[in-house]
């Protein structure tokens, strides 16, 4: 599908959750926890190396590129008690703030130019500045890439949508816990409720907003 015009000026370029604990063969959650089908999945579908050549467009386009981290103090009081995928985040003692397995993967670390905020909930827009930093930079629409299509990609398309953005979300920048989830996601109710579309498309939409 193509994608519609970018307006310039009012795009970003969101990143999420591409944390060493959540997507390195050797992090606590996305390693052991999943005996590494996430990281394999992201090697298999070069997640990583789409994600990066739509940065540089976006840099190139002048493009803001926000990075989200999704971590929690090392007690993690900041982690709510309700959500199952929580706890096992805890009781991996992954994401603290602080270690390794927080930090952003080495293949998409930040320029100085980007923007890197944290949350501790699904959505990018929960108890985080992003929709403070949206809104003082004018962006209405929002391309979402990172891990995963099923997490922090659907709960951000939809918290966004609800939130009157224009949802951009390129299939081959993201990955689910299995291809049919990732198939179902974007198949389903977020095709109503934004564009699906691939990395190549929205880059060349970057581009003709550059001329």
């Amino acid at each position: 599908m193509s994608i519609p015009t970018l307006p310039k000026g009012k795009t970003a370029i969101l990143v999420m959750d591409c944390q060493n604990d959540i997507v390195h063969e050797e992090g606590k959650f996305g390693g052991a926890l999943t005996n590494g089908a996430m990281p394999r999945a992201i090697k298999e579908k070069n997640v990583f190396g789409h994600i990066k050549k739509l940065m540089d467009a976006g840099r190139a386009a002048q493009v803001p590129v926000i990075h989200v981290r999704h971590v929690y103090r090392p007690d993690y009081a900041d982690m709510p008690g309700n959500v199952r995928v929580f706890q096992a985040i805890k009781q991996a003692q992954a994401l603290q703030e602080g270690t390794w397995g927080a930090e952003i993967h080495v293949d998409l670390t930040p320029k100085p130019s980007d923007w890197v905020i944290t949350k501790t909930r699904v959505s990018s827009f929960y108890a985080s500045p992003l929709e403070g930093i949206l809104q003082a930079q004018g962006i209405t629409h929002l391309i979402l890439t990172g891990i995963a299509t099923d997490g922090v990609v659907e709960g951000t398309a939809r918290d966004g949508a609800d939130r009157g953005y224009s949802i951009i979300i390129p299939n081959d920048c993201c990955a689910a816990t299995s291809e049919e989830a990732h198939r179902v996601i974007l198949g389903g109710i977020l095709s109503f409720l934004t564009t699906v579309c691939t990395a190549g498309e929205v880059i060349q939409a970057l581009a003709r907003n550059e001329k």
